[in-house]
């Protein structure tokens, strides 16, 4: 049975399809989170406080995220598909990965909480406690 899964998962076809839903699906999550960074958080946690720090962290490492689900995906066409190699390579793609980043990343986000008044976001997190 592990020979096959093997054989199955050898596939250059099977290969390029893993990773390339595995990227998509990590730029899918990680636009989420960085336009509204604390959603996850209001819907689970609705009592605690939201930080303007934490809003920024949470947002770079949504970015982050988008970048390297660019370069997951980038990276799979051009050694599954094209069969490239070697460092020229990859500092490209790097590159590329930054070009779609900025590209991808969602254009109207939230607001960050040091954009907005303190009065302002104790009505919204007392409205989203009711």
């Amino acid at each position: 049975m592990a020979m096959m899964e093997s054989e199955v998962l050898s596939n250059p076809v099977v290969a390029f399809a893993l990773r390339a839903a595995l990227g998509a699906y990590i730029i899918y999550m990680a636009r989420g989170f960085y336009a509204d960074p604390l959603s996850y958080f209001r819907r689970w946690m609705p009592r605690m406080t939201e930080n303007a720090w934490a809003k920024s962290v949470i947002r770079s490492l949504a970015c982050f995220c988008v970048w390297g689900g660019c370069f997951i995906v980038s990276t799979a066409i051009a050694t599954q598909v094209f069969g490239l190699h070697g460092m020229p390579l990859a500092y490209a793609l790097v590159t590329l990965a930054a070009i779609a980043t900025w590209f991808l990343l969602p254009k109207g986000s939230a607001t960050l909480a040091g954009d907005e008044s303190e009065n302002e976001s104790e009505n919204d997190s007392l409205r989203r406690m009711k």
